[in-house]
């Protein structure tokens, strides 16, 4: 009786199950692994964004705007006011959400709140009020 080398159908079969394992296995990671970095970026965002307004636009006009506009803060990179699917800041679809706080008639706030909706965590919030 003659022997022939190579795999079963036994083998291959494990292989390819084994190896349909690890690459869902390898998606699940990358994937979880995107939400996260997508999550850091939008907090540094809302950092970026709430230092500029506490150390840059408040000693210059002695108020926080009611709404935040591409041409509130210009100290800093307006891409930065734009969340990752394109909306900008007070755009309703926005991860990024800003409230003036306190208001006058003239649209001079007295404080402020910044929110970022994270996927793997809860609302990141900055707020002027901390």
């Amino acid at each position: 009786m003659k022997h022939e080398e190579g795999f079963t159908v036994i083998e291959m079969l494990i292989f390819f199950t084994v190896l349909a394992i690890l690459a869902i296995f390898f998606v699940i990671q990358k994937t979880d692994l995107d939400t996260s970095y997508a999550d850091r970026d939008r907090k540094a965002a809302v950092n970026a964004i709430y230092y500029s307004l506490r150390e840059v636009y408040f000693p210059a006009h002695g108020y926080y705007p009611e709404q935040i506009k591409v041409d509130t803060l210009s100290g800093i990179d307006q891409t930065i006011l734009t969340d990752a699917l394109g909306y900008t800041i007070g755009d309703p679809d926005s991860r990024y959400r800003y409230e003036g706080l306190d208001c006058d008639n003239q649209s001079k706030c007295r404080d402020f709140r910044l929110t970022a909706d994270l996927d793997k965590e809860a609302d990141y919030v900055k707020s002027s009020l901390e």
